[in-house]
C-alpha cells in the first residue's frame, strides 16, 4: 500500500496540473496524428488551396475512421480511469485523517486518567502558589519592620549626636 506521504504527493501533482481536452479535442488530434500525411502533402502540394485538399486527402487510400476512434477511446478511458483514481485516493486520504481523529477521540474518552494527573498537579501547583504569596506577604511585612526600626533607631542615633554636640558647646563656652 502506498504510505500517505507519497499519496498526498502524487494528488498534489495531479490536482495542479491543467484540465484535460475534451473527447472531440482528443479525437481531432488522433486523426491528425494517425493521418500526418494528410498535412504534409496538404504542405507540400502545388497550386492553389482546393487543389491542395484534393491532393492531400486522396494520399491514403482509406480514412481509418474507427482505429482513430478506438484510439481516441482507450485515450480518454485512460484519462477517466486516471481521475476516478486520483478521486478514490483523495477520498482514502480524508477518511483516514477522519479514522485518525475518531481514534484519538475514543483514546480521549476511554481513558481520563492522564486529565486526572493533570488537575492534581494543578491544584497543588495553585495551593503552593497561595503558600509562596503568603511567604511573600510575611517577608515584604517583616522587611518594613525593620526598615521602620532602622529608621527610628537612625532618627535616635541623630538626637543623640545633637544632643552631645549642644552638650560639648555648652561645656566649652
Amino acid at each position: 500500500m502506498i504510505n500517505k506521504k507519497t499519496l498526498k504527493s502524487i494528488l498534489t501533482f495531479t490536482e495542479n496540473q491543467h484540465a484535460a481536452p475534451s473527447f472531440f479535442a482528443i479525437y481531432i488530434l488522433t486523426w491528425l496524428v494517425w493521418h500526418n500525411q494528410l498535412l504534409v502533402d496538404l504542405i507540400n502540394a502545388q497550386g492553389d488551396f482546393f487543389t491542395k485538399v484534393s491532393t492531400s486527402l486522396t494520399s491514403f487510400e482509406e480514412n481509418q475512421y474507427l482505429v482513430v476512434l478506438l484510439l481516441t477511446c482507450i485515450i480518454f478511458l485512460g484519462r477517466l480511469m486516471f481521475n476516478y483514481i486520483s478521486f478514490k485516493s483523495r477520498e482514502l486520504l480524508n477518511s483516514a485523517d477522519d479514522d485518525f481523529a475518531n481514534a484519538r477521540d475514543d483514546q480521549k474518552f476511554a481513558k481520563n486518567s492522564d486529565v486526572a494527573n493533570i488537575m492534581t498537579v494543578l491544584t497543588k501547583t495553585k495551593q503552593q502558589l497561595v503558600e509562596s504569596k503568603a511567604k511573600e506577604k510575611k517577608a515584604t511585612s517583616e522587611k518594613n519592620d525593620a526598615i521602620r526600626n532602622l529608621l527610628k533607631l537612625q532618627h535616635e542615633l541623630d538626637e543623640a549626636r545633637a544632643d552631645i554636640e549642644m552638650f560639648n558647646k555648652v561645656k566649652a563656652s
